[in-house]
């Protein structure tokens, strides 16, 4: 969401890192949404029962998996994250007058504009 909100609200962003800077993040954002990174597994957690004879306990640091924190999503809003960058992105173009839009002509490839529209129009 951070990429986005760069990408749409960040004159500072624009003006400091130019074409270039707002193609590589949008680029990066796209890769995103194409291609998510998957949940971590929690197959690391599961402990094997064991015969109590073959496990042997030391004096290192042995972490206590039923006492981890659940994990908190700070957007529960948001379900469908590809659809809420398209809609935000669509919102912040009509703010503007139409300027990520122009970015996205001038500033991306062939492959980045369509890939861009495509999550633009949902």
């Amino acid at each position: 969401m951070s990429l986005t909100h760069t990408l749409a609200d960040s004159q500072a962003f624009i003006d400091r890192y130019g074409k270039r800077g707002w193609a590589l993040t949008c680029e990066a954002l796209l890769k995103l949404l194409i291609n998510p990174p998957l949940p971590v597994s929690h197959d690391a957690d599961f402990i094997e029962d064991r015969d109590v004879e073959d496990v042997g306990f030391g004096v290192g640091f042995t972490a206590l998996n039923t006492c981890r924190p659940a994990p908190r999503d700070a957007f529960p809003e948001v379900t469908d994250v590809r659809a809420w960058v398209g809609a935000y992105l669509r919102q912040k173009d009509g703010e503007t007058g139409g300027r990520i839009g122009g970015f996205v002509q001038e500033r991306l490839s062939e492959e980045g504009r369509s890939a861009l529209v495509g999550v633009m129009q949902g």
